[in-house]
């Protein structure tokens, strides 16, 4: 019988960012619970979502990055 172990180092940002230099994100509590249920929505976590929103605002996105 095979076991496999699971990494608990998964890998989960997009290729290319680079997550070794975070950069913090403050939000009222009110704020934070619309981040936390618009990402229960669009499943994804919320590091992702804003991410998407900073590059929204900047008028970037991934296909523009990635090409």
């Amino acid at each position: 019988m095979s076991t496999f172990a699971v990494s608990s180092s998964r890998k989960r940002v997009p290729n290319g960012v680079n997550s070794s230099r975070p950069i913090a994100l403050r939000l009222t509590p009110l704020e934070l619970e619309h981040v936390k249920e618009r990402a229960r929505l669009e499943h994804r976590s919320m590091a992702s979502l804003c991410r998407l929103a900073v590059l929204r605002e900047l008028g970037l996105s991934d296909e523009k990055l990635t090409s």
